[in-house]
């Protein structure tokens, strides 16, 4: 299909489900819209509802360890990914679709398709600053889905394996028709940090709104993707130039614990923390009729931590919900935020060596979280210590962001801090110990099917 044809498919879609909204200034031509300037491709990108929600960050909520539900409650579900998921089943989709797939894989057309069209327009010197940020934008949008799917459907990256380890399809052209395999993982990595780093070039510092990327939304994505990587100083170094850029946070003093929602629903605006919006979708399994707290979790917040009375509120009969997402909303937040940022620089800088640095960094998100009165800052200096206080610190701050997953996943190769999942549903007990195939979810059995992908390992 060529890139007019789609476009216009695309177009249509957009016009027809914008609501009365003006997305797009289009010109018409015998009744089609076919984007065509850099205003068009900019609407295109500004669509929240495609590019800001339904993250990829289901199937990472649903096996992570931040919550449980109750037997009767996990009988109750319908969707076979979510209750299959929930016990790392070895069937997890029954044939049926992946949201996680199908989201990541449209919105990486989008960026195709706009990427493409970019391609084909000279900008005068007024329209070079939103050029560069359209194909910014893009590019960012790829490099983020191509790297949510390698955390589901792909193994935890190892430097020593990545080059024969399968990849998931790298899609970087519009043609939703050619057969493209999964290669390498290395591959699908070195694709997402050439797209970050030249985005970072082109993306302002301040964006309009945080639904769209900015330069230290790319840097913060880039030192995650290095920290998963295991390359702790390109992480360090990518961390710190995020906080030089950006630095603040928000101090939890300030903030009206007692509400049922922390944050505001005012995508980020109110929130200095904030560096990229996303959400995932509400999924049954985790709505807040049947969310459990992670007892465990709990447990892990002190006297005087005002995340514990910020991040959760009794809804009776003993259960804690989450209401601390930075969407405002019973939406889980899955963006770019600075607290992220400071605990990647703060473990990066004690696995380099620099224990001075760790504390620091530390040190400045943890006073914004703690009771001044009740508040110690941390004077561990033996690295080993450092570090699991750091980690700690890491599954306490970043609660049902779709990380605990990549966390749990990464320092499984490490035996001194590898975790074994264990759920106990109608009296039978499930597993997921460190080194198993099934912390890689399977690919969606239509994709094997239509794209002759080998399957993972179950």
């Amino acid at each position: 299909m060529k890139l007019s044809a789609k476009l216009f498919v695309f177009s249509a879609l957009v016009l027809l489900s914008a609501c009365g909204r003006e997305f797009l200034e289009v010109k018409r031509s015998r009744g089609q819209v076919v984007p065509n300037s850099v205003e068009d491709f900019q609407a295109i990108l500004d669509r929240s509802q495609d590019m800001n929600r339904s993250s990829s960050h289901e199937l990472s909520v649903i096996g992570a360890d931040e919550y449980y539900v109750a037997d009767n409650q996990w009988e109750s579900l319908r969707d076979p990914y979510q209750k299959n998921g929930y016990i790392w089943n070895a069937d997890v989709y029954e044939h049926q679709d992946v949201d996680d797939w199908n989201s990541a894989y449209f919105r990486i057309l989008i960026a195709n398709m706009v990427l493409e069209g970019a391609a084909g327009i000279v900008p005068s010197a007024a329209e070079r600053a939103a050029w560069n940020n359209i194909r910014g934008s893009a590019l960012f949008f790829r490099a983020w889905n191509h790297y949510q799917l390698a955390q589901l459907f792909c193994k935890p990256y190892d430097p020593q394996t990545a080059s024969t380890e399968k990849g998931i399809p790298l899609r970087l052209e519009s043609d939703v028709t050619l057969k493209i395999g999964r290669g390498s993982l290395e591959s699908v990595y070195r694709q997402i940090i050439s797209d970050l780093h030249e985005a970072s070039d082109l993306l302002p510092v301040e964006p309009a709104n945080k639904m769209r990327p900015s330069k230290p939304a790319v840097l913060a994505l880039l030192a995650r993707v290095f920290l998963m990587m295991g390359d702790y100083e390109q992480a360090g170094q990518t961390a710190n130039r995020c906080l030089e850029l950006t630095d603040e946070l928000v101090d939890f003093n300030g903030l009206d614990l007692t509400n049922n929602q922390l944050f505001l629903l005012d995508y980020g605006a109110t929130n200095p923390e904030m560096l990229f919006y996303s959400v995932m979708d509400n999924i049954t399994i985790t709505n807040t009729s049947r969310f459990h707290a992670d007892t465990t979790l709990l447990s892990m917040y002190e006297a005087g931590d005002l995340r514990a009375p910020g991040y959760f509120r009794d809804a009776g009969g003993g259960r804690m919900v989450f209401k601390a997402s930075y969407g405002g909303s019973v939406t889980f937040f899955t963006g770019m935020a600075t607290d992220e940022v400071y605990l990647i620089a703060s473990e990066c800088a004690v696995r380099n060596g620099n224990t001075a640095d760790a504390l620091h960094y530390l040190d400045a998100l943890l006073s914004k979280r703690y009771e001044p009165s009740l508040y110690q800052p941390v004077a561990i200096t033996d690295p080993n210590e450092l570090l699991k206080v750091i980690l700690r610190e890491r599954r306490k701050e970043l609660v049902l962001r779709g990380i605990r997953w990549e966390d749990l996943r990464r320092l499984n190769k490490d035996p001194e801090h590898a975790t074994t999942l264990t759920r106990v549903v109608n009296g039978a007990t499930h597993t997921l110990e460190p080194g198993s195939p099934r912390w890689v979810w399977p690919i969606p059995d239509k994709e094997v099917d239509i794209g002759d992908l080998p399957q993972n390992e179950r």
